[in-house]
């Protein structure tokens, strides 16, 4: 039976989750005004004149919204600085959890998220581009490690805490998954309404909640961390990795590969899409938004998909299936003009939805028990760094095409490189495949009551030993005060 300490610890990782993922992917919904084109901009120029001739007369009269003017690789660079600072911080403390406990970094993590939110947002107000840059990518540089700190934690201690109900871990990634989504919902809502930085003053206010929820959660959470450790983190960390060397299989890194991969074909997509979209369908800003959300929308069925992946198993070839989806959307996009950009997004959010929850529920068990600490921070460097690289790669991609090609075709060379990254990961898919059936226990395959029954069998067979131990240790003790 869950006690009051569980309950509390999920309900507040779930809203540092839901917090971080909002403020990761605030950017999107910004981008037009952010990068200056947005027809509701006061600095759109052209952009703005071309679009008053079909706007009604209603949307004329509002007061122009206060927009800035970042390049491609300015506007992902936020991105990139994102997902760098997580990415780091996300490695220390998933190597360091264990060493120093987890208050410590949670309520550290408080203050960074908080004090990086107010920059973002006291950036989005300057009239000058480069400082307001600064100010912008200093701020997202100070929730990224924040949100590194946070979200291992609340990872590890979720999954520690709930570690035999799915459902309830599911319910952490939903959560998740619902802050991004809600990030473009919300934004397409209010965002004509009340303006960008306006809308940005919503992530300060859930920010500032989470970092209640994160100093509750260390408060009350912090039975099992440890006053010390004779080791140092370096001597940890080298013992650790000796052993992740030694005991690891080829099945581990077929995973990893894929892992990495769908995370940053999904990072990269969301965030330049919403000009795409536009640029390709003809939709209008708060349109775009609304199309690229249900890349995320499409979560609500993580809950179904962890269900039925405990009682069938498989997780290897579900995971394919959901490559599968994404690879078979970028592929239709550029095979035909006519394809529709709403059921593209609608395959990468449903190959998302599959792939997301049972790949984060899989990185315990692709590694063995005690190599788990450099698994994860692996995992963790492969995904926000190669997140943060390709955002950085697919600026320059933008920035390059646009001053040779026309709107439309821009988008194409970029979506070439997401098809063939999609291509990679479905076959590091099947390769993934192919290392299970080579491991002995071929732990991706089994159901979740299978995994539970070998783990309560392990747990007799050690209580057993400890048992004819302790008997032995007895039986010698009584032996040794009659000889005397």
């Amino acid at each position: 039976m869950a006690n009051r300490r569980q309950w509390i610890v999920l309900a507040c990782s779930c809203l540092c989750a839901f917090s971080g993922n909002f403020f990761s992917e605030i950017t999107t919904p910004l981008s037009r005004r952010l990068q200056g084109d947005s027809p509701a901009c006061r600095n759109s120029g052209s952009s703005t004149s071309a679009t008053t001739s079909t706007t009604s007369s209603s949307s004329e009269e509002k007061p122009p919204d206060h927009c800035l003017d970042l390049s491609s690789t300015e506007y992902n660079s936020l991105s990139a600085a994102f997902t760098y600072a997580t990415g780091f911080l996300a490695v220390y403390s998933a190597l360091a959890i264990k060493q120093y406990g987890q208050k410590w970094m949670i309520w550290s993590a408080a203050p960074l998220t908080v004090i990086g939110s107010f920059f973002f947002v006291g950036g989005s107000y300057l009239e000058d581009t480069t400082a307001a840059f600064s100010l912008l990518i200093i701020g997202r540089i100070l929730y990224g490690a924040g949100n590194g700190l946070r979200s291992t934690v609340c990872g590890h201690r979720v999954n520690s805490l709930w570690k035999d109900s799915t459902l309830l871990k599911g319910l952490y990634i939903l959560l998740a998954r619902l802050g991004s989504a809600c990030a473009y919902l919300l934004n397409g809502a209010t965002l004509d309404a009340i303006g960008m930085s306006n809308a940005i003053w919503i992530s300060v206010a859930l920010t500032i909640a989470a970092a209640l929820a994160a100093l509750i959660q260390g408060r009350i959470d912090s039975n099992e961390d440890k006053d010390g450790s004779e080791s140092t983190l370096w001597d940890s960390t080298k013992k650790g990795y000796h052993q992740f060397r030694k005991h690891v299989e080829s099945m581990y890194w077929w995973f990893a590969v894929a892992y990495f991969l769908v995370h940053v074909i999904i990072s990269t997509f969301t965030s330049n899409a919403p000009t795409l979209l536009r640029g390709k369908g003809s939709y209008t800003e708060m349109e775009a938004l609304y199309i690229i959300s249900l890349v995320y929308d499409l979560s609500i069925f993580i809950p179904l998909i962890g269900f039925t992946v405990d009682k069938t198993g498989r997780r290897d070839y579900w995971m394919t299936l959901g490559t599968v989806f994404i690879l078979t959307a970028f592929a239709a996009y550029l095979a035909s003009d006519s394809f529709n950009s709403i059921i593209m997004t609608v395959l990468i959010g449903i190959g998302y939805a599959i792939f997301s929850p049972i790949s984060s529920a899989s990185t315990s068990i692709v590694a063995p028990e005690h190599t788990r600490g450099v698994a994860d921070a692996i995992l963790k460097f492969l995904r926000y760094i190669g997140a943060g690289t390709f955002s950085l790669i697919a600026g320059g991609i933008l920035d390059k095409t646009k001053e040779d090609t026309s709107d439309k075709e821009v988008w194409r060379y970029l979506i070439i490189l997401l098809l063939v990254m999609a291509v990679i990961a479905t076959v590091t898919s099947l390769g993934m495949i192919w290392g299970n059936r080579q491991t002995k226990e071929q732990p991706l395959n089994i159901t979740e009551d299978e995994r539970r029954k070998k783990a309560h069998e392990k747990d007799g067979e050690s209580d057993e030993r400890s048992h004819m131990a302790s008997s032995s240790f007895g039986a010698s003790n009584k032996y040794s005060s009659l000889a005397s």
